[in-house]
């Protein structure tokens, strides 16, 4: 039996919250905020700040503050601020409860709420955002399909706005779905569709989370590096926007991949950097973060003395746990790690402990993976009739799920716990299930190689489409670049040549003020890209810069203006014109009168 995750329910804890709280003078801080709070806008981002630190600190205190939110929000009487702070409300649940059912339950009461006012009022993208809200909740409830059906609707009900942000969400919403429901090659379609827009907006958020399903897509092939690159772009971003909190999330998502790829090392040192990022800014609460990875990195590693030992020497994760409702959790973990080192009774204490919470309180994937260690465990006890009970429990949840590895690891056990017992006739039925959900899970197999060549094939088309694009556009710039730098000889030609005649000065002056306009117009434009490209659009470099340049510049225009103009307005250029015009016909008499001498 493979080696199950205990904690990937609660790794991202947290980092749904605009703040994090390091100690009491921080939340005093908060509260001082709110009581000077001037605007509405402020008090609503204090109170959401509050309430979501103290989902993991005092979920009741919480709750009050999210009362104090919403009611804020019901007085101002604004229907899109209304469903936005409901929407929080959700999301304040499901982001410390995501392993926890009651929490994900009233994650769903406010997420419906909030839907069914901005229907009321006819909010066509608080709509959108309420059914992505709704599709991450069904997905963690591994409800495919009904995640399927509101992540269509936030996507249809976001083409109908303007907010290519929302669509960038409702795509990503669509990809998380189609990747639930093993469906890549769908998947990558709408991160890719998603990642384009995102790069054309160029902003911050829509950019970090279409890098964040592009990681997530390609670790789910298990193509390890690809999903590095796309964090290093995210960890690129967080630089460039100054997002230190983002990185505490980064580091953990970072190191979970290198985990993937067994490189325990270097995963290691990102797990470590959680904990010292989160001492030198001083958010000591987020060190669970970091607690909860290298905890991880020892059971996926088999160091389950280390596990153990560590667990025991971290009180915060303990803590953190039953605040969030997930004691079942802890002892779980404990009694994974007893039944690993052989003491079957401790095993047994723990793993009785959390049997009730985790069936009152786990969430779909968490129940599966508990009865599966529960198996386990009875297995190597040879107590297989209890066996048998749980894996009769983990098979009806695959069925519901319609998960065939669920349903395929449980028919191999059960045809393994069939025979041990002498009941070959049903052993015999679940090896024939085994071997049709392997056969199926095979074709799945040859499909995902097909699809990982589909996928790099949709990669380099969508390359070449863009390098065709993008020297399609540069040939376009040089053609208009080439069409203004005959434009302005034109009409420098055009000057020059009102000097020669015999013009009014006020017409070679009007002339040589659009003639000279245009020309150090074209200089900062050519310089205009060159700036940006050097300094990486930083907006006080690119003002440094054109200040130097127009300090150049303009004396020089306008010296050069009135030389040329001077010149030409004075008819010095007419005057040359005539003597050259003299000097031409005397030339052209001498020869006439040459030639004549010559017949005669």
């Amino acid at each position: 039996m493979k080696t199950r995750s205990l904690l990937s329910a609660i790794l991202f804890f947290l980092f749904a919250t605009a703040g994090l709280a390091q100690d009491n003078g921080y939340i005093d801080s908060l509260k001082r905020d709110l009581e000077l709070a001037k605007t509405d806008a402020a008090r609503l981002a204090t109170l959401k700040e509050l309430s979501g630190l103290y989902m993991v600190l005092d979920e009741a205190q919480a709750d009050r503050y999210a009362l104090q939110m919403l009611d804020l929000a019901e007085q101002t009487r604004d229907r899109k601020l209304m469903v936005h702070v409901l929407l929080l409300d959700a999301q304040r649940y499901f982001s410390v409860g995501a392993g926890n059912r009651d929490q994900a339950a009233k994650a769903l009461v406010s997420a419906e709420k909030a839907l069914a006012l901005a229907k009321a009022s006819n909010l066509e993208g608080s709509q959108a955002e309420a059914y992505v809200v709704l599709a991450r909740i069904a997905r963690n409830n591994g409800e495919t399909d009904k995640a399927l059906n509101y992540s269509n609707l936030a996507l249809s009900l976001s083409a109908t706005t303007e907010d290519d942000s929302l669509r960038v969400i409702c795509l990503g919403s669509l990809g998380d779905t189609y990747l639930a429901k093993k469906e890549r090659l769908l998947a990558f379609r709408q991160y890719l569709q998603a990642l384009s827009i995102a790069e054309a907006l160029a902003h911050y958020e829509p950019l970090k989370l279409s890098y964040y399903n592009m990681a997530d897509f390609y670790y789910s092939l298990d193509d390890h590096e690809k999903a590095k690159d796309y964090l290093f772009k995210v960890h690129a971003l967080t630089l460039r926007y100054r997002k230190t909190l983002d990185r505490l999330l980064l580091y953990r998502q970072i190191g979970t991949v290198y985990m993937g790829a067994k490189q325990y090392d270097i995963a290691m040192e990102y797990h470590e950097r959680v904990l010292a990022l989160s001492d030198s800014i001083h958010f000591s609460v987020t060190r669970v973060n970091g607690y909860i990875s290298i905890l991880e990195q020892y059971l996926q590693s088999g160091q389950t003395e280390k596990a153990l030992a560590y667990f025991k020497a971290t009180p915060d994760l303990t803590t953190f746990m039953q605040r969030a409702n997930l004691e079942f959790i802890i002892f779980q973990t404990y009694g994974f790690a007893y039944a690993k080192l052989g003491r079957y009774d401790s095993a047994q204490y723990f793993y009785t402990k959390a049997e009730p919470l985790a069936e009152a309180r786990a969430n779909t994937s968490n129940l599966y993976n508990f009865y599966l260690h529960l198996v386990q465990l009875y297995n190597d006890l040879k107590k297989y009739d209890k066996s048998l009970v749980y894996l009769q429990k983990a098979y009806r949840i695959g069925e519901r799920s319609g998960n065939l590895e669920m349903k395929q690891e449980v028919s191999q056990e059960l045809d393994s716990v069939y025979q041990q017992m002498g009941d070959f006739k049903n052993a015999y039925i679940y090896n024939q299930r085994y071997h049709q959900y392997t056969d199926s899970l095979k074709l799945l197999a040859t499909e995902k190689d097909l699809m990982l060549l589909e996928v790099a094939d949709e990669t380099k088309r969508r390359e070449r489409e863009e390098l065709k694009e993008a020297q399609a556009l540069h040939d376009r710039h040089n053609l208009q670049y080439m069409g203004i730098t005959v434009a302005i000889a034109a009409v420098f030609i055009v000057l020059v040549m009102l000097g020669i005649f015999r013009v009014s000065k006020a017409t070679i002056k009007i002339l040589g003020f659009f003639a000279f306009i245009f020309l150090f117009e074209f200089i900062i434009l050519i310089a205009d890209n060159q700036i940006h490209h050097a300094t990486h659009g930083e907006p006080w470099k690119i003002m440094l810069i054109k200040i130097v340049l127009i300090s150049i510049l303009l004396p020089l225009h306008h010296y050069l203006e009135e030389k040329v103009i001077h010149y030409l307005t004075s008819h010095r250029l007419l005057e040359s014109k005539e003597s050259l015009m003299s000097k031409f016909r005397s030339k052209e008499h001498t020869e006439t009168d040459t030639e004549a001498e010559a017949h005669s």
